[in-house]
């Protein structure tokens, strides 16, 4: 993998480790041969297990027809240059605060940047948000943010609540737009996870000078430096993982990482996927005061990895005994809900998942040809457009998909409301806003 790809792949927000896997799984033999992984032996799935696939196609005309649309120009809305395709920079943030609330935040108009800070992801910005009222699309309130680069900077943890990251840290705010700081985010931000309940956040970021706590998270702990940083390339030791408390913004524990994307956590511990033997694999929960639980098994050819939608399922990402990308749901309570075989894809797919857990959406990027690896020129030619397909949770089905233009790689263009009842994207410039039908329900013993 070239340097200029493996900085793209590095993204954040919903599970860089997740949708990498389902990119690069063309290449898992490859991939197992460096993990030393043994050989895996062929097997069929369990005949109740129902197998959907998920076409690698561009739809021409979305599935579903929106109830209603908001023209995003009279807001001060314009859509960025192609140039800016392959660079993994998120441009537009769009969300739910409840069923009726949108969030939208963009570029302020008239605020350009100088002259070749555009391509640099570290450079200043002033970004624009509005709140709007559905179905009419009225603005409610507004406010200009001025943030400190070009990452994720917008989360949606609670009903009627979001998290900024801008240049003091992380603040919280509601439909007023007015915020106040949480909790501070010390060194060069990567990525952040949050709790499925609301109740807690996992951020992680290359900082020197952190500590670490070799003990649990809501006890004594013994807090140990982390090693300085040597050379030019980012040192693993210097990935700390802090765990935040989001009503309070207390540092509960911080952490040493040796990956840039944090684990998936719930409102009792970390996810972690363990090898057992051969294909099979376990999902683990360690509690954050200690002791560890399986919550279920998966069988996968490659090293799959796992997050939570709820808290009472996880979505796995792995491969079938052919090397085919899946995902599966798989139940808290050790149950393979579904899985469907997911196409190879060049640039991994983002996931958007309801607060509920009820429902997720898949954006992907589609490509004429591949493009090239040490240059931006050739995404604007070999891109042929963006889709989102929602998913119910309970099933693994396809509720509907719809193609959105322009294309945005880091996404933000894409919002499920709590209920995961509504759909919203930004297509050719307005916000589409879809009804769906009611989610379908987890099964009896899983809820219970």
């Amino acid at each position: 993998m070239t340097t200029s790809r493996f900085t793209f792949l590095r993204r954040i927000g919903l599970p860089v480790a997740l949708v990498t896997l389902i990119a690069w799984s063309g290449s898992v033999s490859h991939a197992q041969n460096e993990q030393n992984q043994p050989p895996m032996l062929p097997g069929d799935f369990p005949p109740r297990v129902k197998k959907h696939k998920t076409p690698d196609k561009l739809p021409a005309v979305p599935t579903m027809t929106p109830v209603f649309s908001i023209s995003a120009a009279p807001l001060g809305y314009g859509p960025p240059g192609p140039t800016y395709l392959g660079r993994n920079q998120n441009l537009v943030a769009l969300g739910f605060l409840d069923e009726n609330h949108l969030l939208f935040s963009f570029r302020a108009p008239g605020l350009l940047a100088r002259e070749g800070d555009a391509n640099q992801a570290t450079a200043e910005r002033q970004m624009r948000a509005v709140v709007l009222t559905l179905p009419d699309g009225k603005v409610e309130s507004e406010t200009v943010w001025t943030l400190q680069d070009r990452g994720p900077y917008l989360w949606f943890p609670r009903d009627g609540q979001f998290l900024l990251r801008d240049r003091e840290g992380l603040e919280t705010g509601d439909a007023t737009l007015q915020t106040k700081p949480l909790a501070p985010l010390p060194g060069g931000f990567l990525a952040m996870r949050l709790d499925p309940s609301g109740n807690f956040l996992l951020a992680s970021s290359v900082d020197p000078a952190a500590h670490f706590d070799s003990t649990n998270a809501m006890g004594t702990r013994k807090v140990l430096p982390l090693r300085t940083q040597i050379g030019p390339n980012p040192d693993p030791t210097n990935i700390a993982e802090r765990l935040i408390r989001l009503e309070s913004g207390q540092v509960l524990s911080t952490r040493h990482a040796s990956s840039s994307a944090p684990r998936s956590i719930n409102a009792e511990g970390f996810l972690d996927t363990v090898h057992e033997k051969l294909d099979q694999w376990s999902l683990t929960l360690n509690s954050f005061n200690g002791g560890s639980q399986i919550l279920g098994h998966v069988e996968s050819t490659c090293l799959p990895t796992s997050f939570f939608a709820s808290d009472r399922e996880m979505l796995v990402a792995g491969c079938t005994e052919g090397h085919i990308p899946k995902l599966m749901g798989v139940s808290a309570s050790d149950r393979l809900l579904w899985q469907i075989e997911t196409p190879i894809a060049i640039v991994p797919p983002l996931f958007i998942v309801s607060q509920d857990g009820s429902r997720f959406a898949r954006e992907t990027v589609v490509f004429k040809h591949s493009p090239g690896a040490d240059t931006q020129t050739p995404w604007v030619k070999a891109v042929k457009g963006q889709v989102v397909r929602v998913f119910d949770a309970a099933t693994g089905k396809v509720v509907m998909e719809t193609p959105i233009s322009p294309t945005f790689d880091a996404g933000g263009n894409v919002a499920l409301s709590p209920s995961g009842k509504r759909l919203a994207v930004l297509n050719a410039g307005a916000i589409e806003v879809f009804d769906l039908p009611a989610p379908a329900p987890l099964p009896e013993d899983v809820i219970h």
